[in-house]
């Protein structure tokens, strides 16, 4: 059972880049994201990217309203169908912590040490790579908005109750317990 004295991994995050997050996703930002030539309306405009979503079925959207939930990492989960965007409402900053698709699994979780912890600018999104493992943003305010792609599958799997280990697999959702697979207490050292 999870308690203040079991054994701990802190996850201190490291400085955002997209160099740094390209095993994980892409970067969409003004500053990453390629500007693309196109002058309409006098220059006033400007278009970045292409970032592409790529998935096995019709994307989706939703608007994720995320709390705070302390430092604690919950869950690791990933979803092989689609990649997933995150794209922060508002302007806040947000931790997102990741490992990569192909990371090495002990007990069925992603090794602890290649588990890393970024602080996104809150202009910034991110578009996961299929099957990285990520825990849903950490917000800087309680109630934090997000859009989110999703697809049909993933979006019903996330409605699944988890069993009693913590823990869900069912149709594009698999969902990790850290502490359930690795008897330790993974915490998110915070801004």
């Amino acid at each position: 059972m999870l308690s203040p004295d079991s054994p701990q991994h802190v996850i201190t995050p490291e400085e955002f880049t997209a160099e740094a997050f390209a095993p994980y996703g892409e970067v969409m930002s003004l500053d990453a994201t390629p500007k693309l030539p196109i002058n309409f309306y006098s220059g006033a405009n400007a278009v970045h990217g292409p970032v592409r979503l790529d998935s096995d079925t019709p994307p989706e959207f939703l608007v994720f309203r995320v709390g705070l939930r302390g430092d604690n990492l919950r869950y690791l989960e990933r979803h092989v169908e689609m990649t997933q965007t995150m794209i922060p409402l508002g302007g806040r900053p947000y931790v997102a912590v990741v490992a990569p698709p192909q990371v090495p699994l002990d007990n069925g979780f992603p090794v602890l040490d290649e588990i890393k912890a970024f602080i996104i600018p809150g202009d910034v999104s991110i578009n996961l790579y299929r099957g990285t493992w990520h825990e849903p943003p950490f917000p800087s305010v309680d109630g934090q908005l997000f859009l989110i792609t999703s697809h049909e599958r993933l979006t019903r799997g996330l409605q699944c109750k988890v069993d009693e280990n913590g823990e869900l697999d069912q149709l594009d959702v698999e969902k990790r317990n850290p502490f359930h697979r690795t008897g330790q207490r993974v915490r998110v050292r915070l801004p």
